[in-house]
């Protein structure tokens, strides 16, 4: 008779935070191909508002991508603080020139966000567009 020693094997499940993303100051949303955008006069800024789930500490990761030549560049990654209601709202700038393309997403990052309550969750990009 062969017998096998019990063995405890620890499986940690996070739940996924609730994370969804607006975008405000632009004057219409229309398609560019099969894309929708976001649009905006060159010297608007956009509004990335982000509404999380609170946590103490807790901060979201905004994501920003510029396209030139064909493909999607990342520009830049930053944290920001939620407020007590779970929001942010992050001041993109104007870039001041027309033409230009941009996508944004939201994060939440185990670990990188201030804390390890729930898993990494993204949501979706939201693309701009600057016109004159």
């Amino acid at each position: 008779m062969t017998r096998y020693a019990s063995k405890t094997v620890k499986v940690t499940a996070y739940a996924k935070v609730k994370v969804s993303e607006a975008i405000s100051r632009h004057y219409k949303t229309a398609k560019i191909g099969s894309t929708s955008y976001y649009w905006f006069h060159k010297n608007s800024a956009p509004v990335v508002t982000t509404t999380m789930t609170y946590y103490k500490n807790r901060q979201e990761r905004l994501d920003l991508q510029v396209y030139y030549n064909g493909r999607w560049y990342d520009s830049d990654s930053e944290y920001f603080a939620l407020g007590t209601s779970g929001k942010v709202a992050v001041d993109l700038g104007a870039p001041g020139q027309s033409g230009i393309k941009a996508r944004v997403r939201s994060a939440y990052i185990n670990g990188s966000s201030g804390d390890t309550v729930n898993s990494t969750t993204y949501t979706g990009w939201k693309y701009l567009y600057f016109s004159n």
